[in-house]
């Protein structure tokens, strides 16, 4: 296997740095499809725009979760089989997940457009936001396949070896869509549409350069048309080891929707906006850490692979270091400048009411998601979902969304904000019950 970069052998912090800053990065140009279209729409269209926004922001996660099952699971394998220096067992892992990530993200698009009313409807849709949400949402539904292909990848670029061009892969897309942004909604004032359609047309350059980075031999995949035969004992394991992966960005687009249901009951469409803009920071925040998280995944995988147990463990701990070290800089920010943070968003003077308390109240103990996050791949990068689901589930689902009916009750909007961190701590325990269950199962192989 031809490849520039020693899993095995090479200094750990320089190759931890090295795979997880272009995909901190990566993460961030992400993040910047859905930030950057909020703030020209909340500053140049309006907040009922937003709160329309805000409503489809469920959308995104449903977009993003069927291909990283497939990137997630086939990169996983990917650095597995590079660890026992499998080559067609590699290739079979990218044609396997590339086969399946168009038929899931066809198959999405095709359901969401005939049943846009009604998933909107459950979306939690106001009066007001509803003109605005729907044509953002039939827009956008039409770039599922873009999507799911952006990020199978930029996965399988960035586990070849090379996590700057990965990075790439979605900076093109990104740069445009900031462009486009600029021209469509300040520029042409095609509001909402103009948004959407920039949103599209950049996950679709993205797709086109990702296609030429891994189809043109850039990558250590080998292109034949064998690869992409469904093979019975690969594509099971690739949407095993996604799972995981497809379970949180499935629950946290059902939480949104769970938000979104209940501070339109108690704060309308300013508490709407206001999570449109704390979902947007959220990303900000959580960047490092799942930067951190997808970097270590290659180095976890690879040497898992060639039984070198100790160095698994000892890339998680000093992955864990850095990722809380660096999300409490971003934390402080949010902590000390809410105010101005919503400013940027186009916020008013009914954001503020609610919006400066509800962010400090959201991220009060957001540094312990760097563990989290990192447990959750770590897990998934030995090829063991299970432990990766678990942890995802409770945290997103069974611990959450009890906390977002019962806590308003006895604090009003702020009990929503209060859900959050509450389920946080209580996944921070049951991730260091297991991380220290399979450090003890490792150690007893090495």
């Amino acid at each position: 296997m031809k490849t520039t970069i020693d899993f095995q052998n090479g200094k750990l912090f320089p190759m931890i740095l090295h795979f997880s800053i272009p995909a901190a990065v990566s993460l961030l140009i992400t993040a910047i499809y859905n930030i950057v279209d909020r703030i020209f729409v909340g500053n140049f269209v309006g907040t009922s725009a937003l709160a329309g926004l805000s409503i489809c922001f469920p959308l995104s996660y449903m977009m993003m979760a069927f291909g990283l099952n497939c990137s997630a699971g086939g990169s996983t394998l990917f650095s597995i089989f590079g660890g026992r220096n499998e080559q067609e067992k590699m290739n079979l892992s990218f044609g396997n997940a590339f086969v399946l990530a168009v038929i899931s993200e066809f198959f999405l698009m095709l359901f969401l457009l005939l049943f846009a009313d009604p998933i909107l409807r459950i979306f939690g849709v106001t009066e007001t936001s509803y003109e605005y949400a729907i044509t953002y949402y039939r827009i956008v539904a039409l770039g599922c396949i873009f999507q799911g292909l952006t990020q199978l990848f930029c996965d399988f670029v960035r586990v070849s070896g090379k996590p700057f061009w990965g990075m790439c892969v979605t900076g093109i897309g990104a740069v445009t869509n900031i462009i486009l942004d600029a021209l469509f909604v300040a520029g042409f004032h095609w509001g909402v549409a103009g948004a959407a359609w920039a949103t599209v047309i950049g996950q679709l350059l993205s797709t086109l350069f990702g296609a030429w980075m891994v189809f043109g031999g850039r990558s250590q995949v080998q292109i034949s048309l064998r690869i992409f035969k469904l093979k019975r004992e690969i594509w099971p394991e690739i949407i095993s080891c996604g799972f995981a992966f497809w379970i949180a960005q499935m629950a946290m687009g059902f939480i949104s929707l769970v938000y979104n249901s209940q501070l339109g009951y108690y704060g309308k469409d300013a508490a709407i906006s206001v999570y449109a803009v704390i979902a947007s920071i959220m990303t900000f925040v959580i960047m490092p850490a799942s930067g951190i998280s997808q970097g270590i995944q290659p180095i976890i995988g690879n040497n898992f692979g060639s039984g070198r147990y100790k160095r698994v463990m000892n890339t998680l701990y000093l992955a864990t270091g850095l990722s809380v070290g660096i999300t409490c800089i971003i934390w402080l920010i949010v902590m000390f400048f809410p105010k101005q943070i919503l400013m940027a968003f186009g916020g008013n003077e009914d954001m503020f009411a609610i919006g400066i308390s509800g962010l400090r109240i959201n991220f009060c103990i957001t540094p312990i998601l760097g563990f989290v996050m990192l447990a959750t791949t770590f897990f998934q990068s030995l090829g063991k979902p299970i432990p990766s689901i678990v942890i995802t589930m409770l945290r997103q689902v069974v611990f959450l969304v009890p906390f977002l009916y019962i806590l308003p009750l006895f604090w009003n909007i702020n009990g929503i904000f209060y859900a959050q961190p509450i389920s946080d701590a209580l996944a921070l325990v049951l991730s260091l019950i297991l991380v220290i269950r399979e450090h003890r199962r490792l150690l007893q192989k090495a």
